[in-house]
């Protein structure tokens, strides 16, 4: 059964990872998907496996910074040109953000950080809930959070804040849109064996009930319930998809502590720009800070 057929969905990130495991399921299943990323080149890697799917009919790429309202309602305008309308927005795009101790953080990073892993939520939402307010069956709105924004000792400290920030987003926009129908929910990924994550998982000691990596594909997978009819009465919530880290934080506190310490992370100050294809400029601190 396809369990989105005919849907209209937008899934931003999907050159790589979440996004692009989120994309493909969502074609396997029926559904129209514009494919937006920052990264053309990885954008294009993904259309050409679409291609070799024949699902190509269904699909179509944007280049599109998340940061940027014009974009943003230029990405939105490009579902409704193409296939008439819009169901599904997956708000997946995100960076690792602005690492380092709070004393050394620059600030324009910093903002930087909040732009791409928040207000793109904020901005991917007020577009898209101005064009499924209008649908009779609402709209289904699904955020990537982090179990990062769940508490303290999980996450640097520019991306943890922000996925917070996420997090609550999602409970306050579900408030405002319920009565249109639109559902608004949030993804919280734990441990996923992603490009973004590729040297946290490399010394991870597994902290958590269920003993391995999580997949992209794991996280398709709560996308595309969360996208479909199955969850209709399901709204503001943070689905945590972690193996069960978060059970016990204590597990997850020092998981984070150990690996910080193995990586250096906090004698380290900088950028990290994930697969954005941006460069991730970080730096060693001074001995003496």
């Amino acid at each position: 059964m396809k369990r989105l057929q005919d849907q209209v969905a937008i899934v931003t990130g999907a050159g790589s990872g979440i996004g692009k495991e989120t994309a493909l399921l969502f074609l396997e299943h029926g559904a129209k998907v514009v494919l937006a990323d920052i990264n053309n080149e990885t954008l294009e890697e993904t259309f050409e496996i679409i291609k070799q799917k024949k699902l190509d009919s269904n699909a179509c790429i944007s280049v599109v910074d998340v940061s940027s309202e014009n974009d943003i309602e230029s990405m939105i305008n490009l579902a409704i040109d193409h296939f008439g309308g819009l169901n599904i927005l997956f708000n997946n795009a995100g960076i690792g953000g602005a690492v380092g101790p709070i004393t050394h953080i620059n600030g324009d990073e910093w903002d930087k950080s909040f732009q791409i892993l928040l207000k793109s939520v904020f901005l991917g939402t007020k577009y898209a809930a101005r064009v499924m307010k209008k649908n009779m069956s609402g709209g289904s709105i699904i955020n990537t959070a982090s179990i990062a924004g769940m508490g303290g000792g999980s996450g640097p400290l520019a991306y943890s804040a922000a996925k917070a920030g996420v997090i609550n987003f999602c409970k306050n926009a579900a408030i405002e849109l319920g009565e249109f129908k639109v559902r608004v929910n949030a993804i919280s990924p734990g441990t996923i064996n992603t490009p973004l994550l590729a040297t946290a998982i490399e010394d991870s000691k597994l902290e958590q009930p269920i003993k391995d990596f999580g997949m992209p594909i794991d996280i398709a997978y709560t996308a595309l319930f969360l996208a479909s009819d199955e969850s209709r009465f399901i709204t503001g919530i943070n689905l945590c998809v972690d193996g069960g880290l978060t059970l016990d934080n204590s597990g997850l506190m020092v998981d984070a502590a150990e690996h910080y310490s193995k990586m250096g992370i906090e004698r380290v100050v900088g950028m990290n720009m994930g697969s954005t294809g941006i460069e991730s400029v970080i730096e060693d601190l001074p001995d003496d800070d």
